[in-house]
């Protein structure tokens, strides 16, 4: 595994921990660590299945600073006005919850420099797409708000937003109800030639205007379910075009492709070996064995 300097999200057991957290009035910054601790850390003993929250498992930041919100954490690109990766756990209890959708876009307020605005999707030709999607967060108002922060959203094309990455989406709440809970890292994929990056444009009052939203050629989302009797992870990259095809099975590739792609050393808290032993290849059969079979769980 490549090693990056590391903006810790922590290790506790606790939903809400506290640990390694600073905070100044609404604003959460997770403190950064050092490669050497690091280092020190994803080496030490201790039980990968014992390990449950959203704050369970580290991710390195390639260009964001990590934020943390009471049901997820982000690391937000300033450059390209979206969270380069955004982690949460999802147990049973909260993919079978039944609370309502928001639709509440709103800049988020935790961020310093300001995130970007709702108005700026406004006839974009693009969804505002959800990283953590909001039907994750039906378990609480406050979860479901952290959700529509546009931290969190994205420039998905409609049909990979109503589509396969919807798919994905419910079979995680299934896995979640499934497995009792899995651990979830999503994001773009922003580690690519700035010459190169296109940015979002929108209209204001008739005039089309540029902002500075990146717009990705991908997305990947990792699944890791670090309880008995199978430990297992799963992880998908999958096109951000309008013509996207098959199952997001047929997009399974390795933790360490994304690693080399994107510059960030996913659950960078995990013994070495262990990350290893998960990351390196892709399997799909233990995951295919429970899918939801065409049913729908918290759409959208």
């Amino acid at each position: 595994m490549a090693l990056f300097s590391l903006c810790l999200c922590g290790c506790g057991n606790a939903k809400k921990s506290a640990e390694n957290i600073n905070e100044s009035g609404d604003m959460r910054e997770v403190q950064q660590h050092s490669t050497a601790e690091r280092k020190k850390f994803s080496n030490s003993g201790f039980d990968v299945k014992e390990h449950t929250g959203d704050d369970a498992f580290a991710h390195s930041n390639k260009f964001g600073k990590t934020y943390r919100h009471s049901s997820l954490l982000l690391s937000y690109s300033e450059d390209d006005e979206q969270a380069e990766w955004v982690c949460y756990e999802l147990t049973k209890e909260e993919a079978t919850a039944s609370g309502k959708r928001s639709n509440n876009f709103m800049q988020d307020p935790i961020i310093p420099t300001g995130s970007a605005q709702p108005y700026e999707y406004r006839n974009s030709g693009y969804d505002k797409g959800h990283l953590a999607p909001s039907a994750d967060m039906k378990f609480d108002r406050q979860a479901m708000q952290n959700s529509f922060y546009m931290s969190n959203i994205t420039p998905q094309t409609h049909k990979l937003n109503t589509g396969i990455w919807n798919n994905l989406e419910q079979q995680c709440r299934f896995w979640a109800r499934v497995f009792n809970r899995v651990h979830i890292v999503t994001g773009p994929v922003l580690n690519i030639d700035p010459k190169k990056k296109k940015k979002l444009t929108y209209t204001d009052y008739g005039i089309e205007k540029k902002s500075n939203i990146t717009i990705p050629e991908h997305y990947y989302k990792i699944v890791f379910d670090n309880a008995e009797p199978e430990i297992k992870m799963i992880a998908f990259l999958i096109p951000n075009t309008n013509d996207v095809k098959g199952s997001y099975f047929d997009y399974a590739v390795s933790v360490d492709h994304l690693e080399e792609l994107t510059g960030i050393d996913f659950f960078s808290n995990l013994p070495l070996k262990v990350q290893e032993q998960y990351e390196s290849s892709v399997d799909v059969e233990p995951w295919k064995k429970f899918t939801n079979k065409g049913k729908q769980y918290n759409k959208y």
